[in-house]
């Protein structure tokens, strides 16, 4: 590797729960997507990390501790905040009677809004083109999407300044496609959209140096696919 460059693997946490009171809580699915990358690491050996990063959250931590335990290692899981999703709750209580108003043709019940996958990617895919714009509310969002991409790059500078060889985050789709924006170079509608397509338990690397951030893989699940159990491919 050449010097001064980190190789930074994210890896988006197990199914979490959907609908639920508590969507943080990791489901049973999602405790095994993180045990069977862990094994999938023993047995690629591909687990040599010198830096282990998670966000603050339950379902990344847990998932960070899944697959470390599968592993068989125990390292120092350093919780990183710039690696914690965005508040999903406050662009939905921003925008949403914006689009009750603005697009009176599309209704959503707010009581089944989390039972329907299909109508809750509609509905975010509005909330979400709200939000990137910066539009007002009508109420204040937790964070703009500027200040948002900004702390998870943020994040992943301070990384690359650390000198890590190679290093791993376990994080959320949100910060993956924001960190994939800045690599690609996307438009941030665009890079959003690519947020549904990124799976549970799914892993992504990066090389890094101070003043690039080059996308080498994207959206890998060999772990899951090789179980041959497609309700391990989940993306909620």
């Amino acid at each position: 590797m050449r010097a001064g460059v980190t190789i930074l693997v994210l890896v988006r946490h197990g199914q979490a729960s959907f609908g639920a009171r508590n969507y943080d809580k990791l489901s049973a699915v999602g405790e095994r997507q993180g045990t069977l990358l862990g094994q999938h690491w023993l047995g690629n050996d591909r687990g040599g990390f010198d830096a282990v990063y998670s966000g603050a959250m339950e379902r990344q931590k847990v998932t960070a501790e899944r697959a470390f335990a599968a592993l068989g290692t125990q390292p120092a899981i350093n919780i990183e905040p710039a690696f914690n999703e965005f508040d999903h709750d406050s662009v939905i209580r921003a925008y949403l009677p914006l689009i009750a108003r603005e697009h009176p043709d599309f209704v959503v019940d707010p009581k089944k809004l989390f039972n329907d996958h299909d109508t809750f990617e509609k509905l975010f895919d509005r909330l979400a083109a709200y939000w990137i714009s910066g539009r007002i509310g009508d109420a204040p969002v937790a964070e703009t999407w500027e200040a948002f991409e900004a702390r998870c790059l943020e994040g992943v500078r301070r990384i690359a300044e650390a000198g890590h060889r190679r290093g791993v985050a376990f994080t959320s789709g949100g910060v993956i496609t924001a960190v994939l924006r800045h690599a690609l170079d996307l438009e941030p509608e665009k890079a959003f959209r690519l947020n549904w397509e990124i799976l549970n338990g799914s892993v992504h690397s990066f090389r890094l140096s101070k003043q690039r951030v080059v996308l080498q893989r994207f959206n890998d699940i060999a772990h899951l696919e090789a179980e041959g159990d497609e309700s391990l491919l989940t993306y909620r």
